[in-house]
């Protein structure tokens, strides 16, 4: 929809001093014009809405504006609304001799190399490598401890990631046609509360689902 100014205040429970105010301050876009009249759009009370939150949270209106600026930098969202880390990437910086040792030595090829890169685990800074997670290099070292190929970790790699996609997937199609509507006009923390409980409940039963196939499967080679 679109508001005037009053309409905007009224929308939000604020006053239109204030709204200006934030203008002013850059917290908020300019509207666009309509002849002599401002008029606002949804956008607009969104971004009125996160200011309420972020100043229910102690945030300052000094540091709100850092963080706005941030976010439309391209930080998430999360970082506004105190998301819980949904197990962030853990970056490692290492020699390439240091990775090459660590993934097999003699087993390690270009080939092998560049198919990493490709995927997005590693890349490469003059004589460093940088891997995109850490825990990527520790699984694939204890895999191979196993006895498992540098080459099979990788394409393994490759199939899971595509499969762990599908699964996000259908969790997100899940939020948006069932969720999200019930959701509309709530305080943003409260949305991201609500993504916070599906990601636990998504990361539960696909780990449960895992535990039982892994289980069925491992039973074929078991003694009975």
């Amino acid at each position: 929809g679109e508001f005037t100014v009053d309409e905007l205040a009224r929308e939000v429970g604020t006053m239109t001093t204030t709204v200006r105010m934030y203008q002013a301050k850059r917290l908020l876009a300019p509207p666009s014009k309509r002849g002599r009249v401002a008029v606002y759009d949804r956008s607009h009370v969104d971004r009125l809405r996160l200011i309420a939150d972020l100043q229910q949270r102690g945030h300052s209106l000094a540091g709100i504006a850092d963080l706005l600026e941030s976010h439309d930098r391209g930080a998430p969202m999360s970082e506004l609304l105190g998301l819980r880390s949904w197990s962030e990437p853990e970056p490692l910086r290492l020699p390439v001799a240091e990775l090459f040792q660590r993934l097999g030595g003699d087993q390690i090829n270009p080939e092998l190399i560049a198919r990493a890169m490709a995927a997005g685990l590693v890349r490469l800074e003059a004589s460093d490598a940088i891997m995109s997670d850490r825990r990527f290099l520790e699984i694939g070292e204890a895999l191979m401890k196993l006895g498992v190929h540098p080459a099979t970790v990788l394409d393994e790699w490759n199939v899971l990631a595509t499969a762990m996609g599908t699964v996000a997937d259908r969790f997100v199609d899940l939020f948006e046609s069932q969720l999200l509507p019930t959701l509309e006009g709530t305080p943003l923390p409260e949305v991201a509360a609500v993504l916070d409980r599906l990601a636990e409940l998504a990361r539960d039963v696909t780990i449960t689902a895992l535990d039982t196939a892994l289980r069925v499967r491992a039973e074929h080679y078991l003694p009975r």
